[in-house]
């Protein structure tokens, strides 16, 4: 393939003005908020974002784990940009950085559901919320029900998830950190409730015996025609999914 020579310099140029352009994009601070136990999940979310160029990760993490290896652990992943400690007051940027939580137990959720703050964890989901900032509770990281709880403790638990959402709080994935949340009102990125852990994943099309479709909060807009769903006599819509139609201002026809 023949290419002119100032045809060249322009594909030169344009390269040139994208690296300086990369170079001085700033970086959010994300900081990672480790719970008192150690967990894999934390080496597993730094390794998988190794390619995200976003974001300087800050592991948030227990003194003590300054003695036991943990912290040196996480500080030898190519993604942390450096620890943080427990002792060390709230970072002074908090307002414009994510905090992320991949390990959500369920104290966390309903404590903050309930605007208790009295751990580490909670009161700084607090201080995010105060400030306005971004915050993500890992869908992987929640906690999942055993399927032997009574039906109204898990849906008391999962109107504390719902409360969460109204709050701001997202509970996504890795992938979803790159979206643009909307801070006018609360972003689902997964659907809720969490599964059981026998439970296989619901696809957006599952009809039950080859008939029944069964809508999900999770695809409620990719199924919705502007601001109508159309149903079909033989759907099953589940209560999650009427309330994100409801918040969403979408008709369920």
């Amino acid at each position: 393939m023949n290419i002119s020579e100032e045809r060249l310099r322009e594909l030169v140029l344009r390269v040139l003005r994208e690296l300086q352009a990369e170079e001085g994009r700033e970086k959010t601070p994300l900081y990672m908020v480790c719970m008192a136990d150690w967990s894999t999940a934390y080496e597993a979310f730094l390794h998988e974002m190794e390619t995200c160029d976003s974001y300087r990760i800050y592991p948030v993490v227990p003194d003590a784990w300054k003695q036991d290896g943990c912290a040196a652990r996480l500080a030898a992943c190519p993604a942390c940009a450096g620890l943080r400690y427990r002792s060390e007051p709230l970072p002074p940027d908090l307002e414009q950085a994510v905090s992320l939580f991949p390990v959500v137990p369920r104290d966390l959720a309903v404590k903050t559901a309930l605007c208790i703050s009295d751990t580490f964890e909670t009161a700084w989901v607090a201080a995010c919320i105060e400030a306005g900032s971004r915050t993500v509770f890992l869908r992987s990281g929640l906690a999942r029900f055993s399927g032997k709880e009574t039906p109204a403790y898990v849906s008391r638990i999962l109107t504390y998830y719902r409360q969460l959402l109204e709050y701001g709080i997202e509970i996504g994935t890795p992938q979803t950190l790159d979206t643009d949340a909307d801070r006018t009102e609360p972003t689902v990125f997964a659907s809720v409730p969490v599964p059981h852990a026998e439970d296989p994943p619901v696809r957006p099309d599952m009809r039950m015996g080859g008939k029944k479709r069964v809508i999900t909060a999770s695809n409620v807009e990719r199924l919705a025609s502007g601001k109508v769903l159309h149903l079909l006599p033989d759907d099953i819509v589940t209560d999650l999914a009427r309330d994100r139609a409801k918040f969403l201002n979408i008709r369920l026809e």
